[in-house]
Protein backbone atom coordinates (compact mmCIF):
# COMPACT_ATOMS: atom_id res chain seq x y z
CA UNK A 1 0.00 0.00 0.00
CA UNK A 2 0.97 3.67 -0.19
CA UNK A 3 3.61 4.02 2.58
CA UNK A 4 3.67 7.78 3.15
CA UNK A 5 -0.03 8.47 3.74
CA UNK A 6 0.61 9.61 7.30
CA UNK A 7 3.29 12.06 6.18
CA UNK A 8 1.08 13.40 3.39
CA UNK A 9 -1.90 13.80 5.72
CA UNK A 10 0.26 15.87 8.06
CA UNK A 11 1.32 18.34 5.38
CA UNK A 12 -0.09 21.78 6.09
CA UNK A 13 0.36 22.96 2.52
CA UNK A 14 -0.20 21.32 -0.81
CA UNK A 15 2.97 20.17 -2.52
CA UNK A 16 2.43 19.95 -6.27
CA UNK A 17 4.75 18.18 -8.69
CA UNK A 18 4.60 17.32 -12.35
CA UNK A 19 5.96 14.74 -14.77
CA UNK A 20 6.56 15.61 -18.42
CA UNK A 21 7.11 13.09 -21.20
CA UNK A 22 8.33 15.62 -23.73
CA UNK A 23 8.02 15.06 -27.49
CA UNK A 24 10.81 16.31 -29.74
CA UNK A 25 8.43 18.41 -31.86
CA UNK A 26 5.57 20.63 -30.71
CA UNK A 27 3.18 19.09 -33.26
CA UNK A 28 3.49 15.74 -31.44
CA UNK A 29 1.72 15.21 -28.10
CA UNK A 30 3.64 15.45 -24.84
CA UNK A 31 2.26 13.59 -21.82
CA UNK A 32 1.95 15.56 -18.60
CA UNK A 33 0.81 14.38 -15.16
CA UNK A 34 0.21 16.22 -11.89
CA UNK A 35 0.55 14.91 -8.33
CA UNK A 36 -0.61 16.78 -5.23
CA UNK A 37 0.67 15.58 -1.84
CA UNK A 38 1.48 12.16 -3.29
CA UNK A 39 -1.87 11.65 -5.05
CA UNK A 40 -2.17 11.46 -8.84
CA UNK A 41 -4.69 14.19 -9.67
CA UNK A 42 -4.64 14.78 -13.40
CA UNK A 43 -2.97 13.84 -16.67
CA UNK A 44 -3.32 15.03 -20.24
CA UNK A 45 -1.64 15.49 -23.61
CA UNK A 46 -0.37 18.95 -24.59
CA UNK A 47 1.54 20.20 -27.62
CA UNK A 48 3.22 23.62 -27.60
CA UNK A 49 5.91 24.85 -25.22
CA UNK A 50 3.58 27.70 -24.27
CA UNK A 51 0.74 25.27 -23.40
CA UNK A 52 3.07 23.12 -21.29
CA UNK A 53 4.74 25.98 -19.40
CA UNK A 54 1.42 27.79 -18.83
CA UNK A 55 -0.25 24.64 -17.45
CA UNK A 56 2.68 23.95 -15.08
CA UNK A 57 2.63 27.53 -13.79
CA UNK A 58 -1.18 27.49 -13.50
CA UNK A 59 -1.01 24.32 -11.37
CA UNK A 60 1.53 25.96 -8.99
CA UNK A 61 4.02 23.12 -9.38
CA UNK A 62 7.28 23.20 -7.38
CA UNK A 63 9.15 20.31 -9.08
CA UNK A 64 9.03 19.02 -12.66
CA UNK A 65 10.69 15.76 -13.76
CA UNK A 66 11.28 15.72 -17.53
CA UNK A 67 11.88 12.67 -19.70
CA UNK A 68 14.53 14.32 -21.86
CA UNK A 69 18.26 15.03 -21.64
CA UNK A 70 18.84 18.45 -20.08
CA UNK A 71 22.33 18.92 -21.51
CA UNK A 72 23.90 18.67 -24.96
CA UNK A 73 26.61 16.27 -26.15
CA UNK A 74 28.19 15.18 -29.43
CA UNK A 75 27.20 11.58 -28.74
CA UNK A 76 26.61 10.04 -25.33
CA UNK A 77 27.17 12.11 -22.21
CA UNK A 78 29.26 10.62 -19.37
CA UNK A 79 26.06 10.34 -17.36
CA UNK A 80 24.44 8.29 -20.15
CA UNK A 81 27.41 5.90 -20.21
CA UNK A 82 27.08 5.48 -16.44
CA UNK A 83 23.39 4.62 -16.88
CA UNK A 84 24.24 2.11 -19.63
CA UNK A 85 26.80 0.46 -17.29
CA UNK A 86 23.94 0.02 -14.80
CA UNK A 87 21.96 -1.85 -17.49
CA UNK A 88 19.66 0.95 -18.68
CA UNK A 89 19.11 1.81 -22.34
CA UNK A 90 19.23 5.48 -23.32
CA UNK A 91 19.54 7.32 -26.60
CA UNK A 92 22.50 9.70 -26.97
CA UNK A 93 21.61 13.42 -26.91
CA UNK A 94 24.01 13.93 -29.82
CA UNK A 95 21.88 12.02 -32.32
CA UNK A 96 20.22 14.29 -34.86
CA UNK A 97 16.71 13.18 -33.85
CA UNK A 98 17.52 13.78 -30.16
CA UNK A 99 19.00 17.27 -30.64
CA UNK A 100 15.54 18.80 -31.17
CA UNK A 101 14.30 17.16 -27.97
CA UNK A 102 17.30 18.41 -25.97
CA UNK A 103 16.90 21.97 -27.30
CA UNK A 104 13.20 21.94 -26.46
CA UNK A 105 13.78 20.47 -22.98
CA UNK A 106 16.47 23.04 -22.15
CA UNK A 107 14.21 25.87 -23.34
CA UNK A 108 11.33 24.67 -21.14
CA UNK A 109 13.70 24.10 -18.20
CA UNK A 110 15.01 27.67 -18.46
CA UNK A 111 11.48 29.13 -18.63
CA UNK A 112 10.39 27.14 -15.56
CA UNK A 113 13.52 27.90 -13.54
CA UNK A 114 12.87 31.64 -14.08
CA UNK A 115 9.61 31.00 -12.20
CA UNK A 116 11.57 29.31 -9.35
CA UNK A 117 10.40 25.81 -10.34
CA UNK A 118 12.92 22.98 -9.82
CA UNK A 119 13.47 20.91 -12.98
CA UNK A 120 15.09 17.48 -12.86
CA UNK A 121 15.94 14.94 -15.56
CA UNK A 122 14.61 11.41 -15.47
CA UNK A 123 14.19 8.45 -17.80
CA UNK A 124 10.84 6.75 -17.03
CA UNK A 125 11.65 3.21 -18.15
CA UNK A 126 14.92 3.26 -16.19
CA UNK A 127 13.22 4.89 -13.18
CA UNK A 128 10.59 2.14 -13.14
CA UNK A 129 13.07 -0.71 -13.75
CA UNK A 130 15.26 0.58 -10.92
CA UNK A 131 12.48 -0.26 -8.43
CA UNK A 132 13.04 -3.97 -9.12
CA UNK A 133 9.27 -4.55 -9.23
CA UNK A 134 7.94 -6.12 -12.44
CA UNK A 135 4.35 -4.84 -12.19
CA UNK A 136 4.16 -1.12 -13.04
CA UNK A 137 1.09 -0.38 -10.91
CA UNK A 138 2.64 -2.10 -7.86
CA UNK A 139 5.91 -0.21 -8.35
CA UNK A 140 4.19 3.17 -8.65
CA UNK A 141 1.88 2.51 -5.67
CA UNK A 142 4.95 2.35 -3.46
CA UNK A 143 5.60 6.05 -4.20
CA UNK A 144 2.22 7.61 -5.09
CA UNK A 145 -1.49 7.08 -4.65
CA UNK A 146 -2.83 6.19 -8.11
CA UNK A 147 -6.45 6.23 -6.90
CA UNK A 148 -8.41 3.93 -9.25
CA UNK A 149 -6.29 4.70 -12.33
CA UNK A 150 -5.21 1.60 -14.25
CA UNK A 151 -1.96 2.86 -15.73
CA UNK A 152 -1.65 -0.16 -18.02
CA UNK A 153 -4.67 1.03 -20.06
CA UNK A 154 -3.32 4.53 -20.72
CA UNK A 155 -1.35 5.77 -23.77
CA UNK A 156 2.44 5.43 -23.48
CA UNK A 157 2.97 9.22 -23.34
CA UNK A 158 0.67 9.41 -20.30
CA UNK A 159 2.20 6.34 -18.61
CA UNK A 160 5.68 7.86 -18.98
CA UNK A 161 4.40 11.22 -17.67
CA UNK A 162 2.95 9.49 -14.59
CA UNK A 163 6.26 7.70 -13.95
CA UNK A 164 8.05 11.07 -14.32
CA UNK A 165 5.57 12.63 -11.86
CA UNK A 166 6.24 9.77 -9.42
CA UNK A 167 9.97 10.57 -9.71
CA UNK A 168 9.23 14.25 -8.98
CA UNK A 169 7.25 13.25 -5.88
CA UNK A 170 9.95 10.76 -4.82
CA UNK A 171 12.45 13.64 -5.18
CA UNK A 172 10.36 15.72 -2.75
CA UNK A 173 10.16 12.93 -0.13
CA UNK A 174 13.78 11.73 -0.56
CA UNK A 175 12.96 8.41 -2.22
CA UNK A 176 15.09 8.83 -5.37
CA UNK A 177 18.36 7.37 -6.50
CA UNK A 178 20.57 9.86 -8.32
CA UNK A 179 23.01 8.84 -11.04
CA UNK A 180 25.38 11.74 -11.66
CA UNK A 181 28.49 12.77 -13.51
CA UNK A 182 30.08 16.04 -14.61
CA UNK A 183 27.51 16.53 -17.38
CA UNK A 184 24.28 15.80 -15.60
CA UNK A 185 22.10 14.04 -13.03
CA UNK A 186 19.38 11.50 -13.76
CA UNK A 187 16.83 10.81 -11.03
CA UNK A 188 15.35 7.32 -10.62
CA UNK A 189 12.84 5.76 -8.25
CA UNK A 190 14.60 3.95 -5.39
CA UNK A 191 14.80 0.18 -5.35
CA UNK A 192 11.86 -1.28 -3.43
CA UNK A 193 13.09 -3.63 -0.72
Amino acid sequence: MFPINSMVNNLMVEVRVCGLDLAGKEKNPSGIAFIVNGVLKEYMLLHSNEEIVSKIIEKKVSVVAIDAPLSHAKGYRKIDLKMIKKGFKLLPPGWRSMKLLVERAVKIKNLLEKKKITVIETHPLSAYKNTGVSDLRSALKHFINLREVDVRKLPKDIIDAIICAAVAWAYVIGEVEVVSDVDGKIFLLKKIR
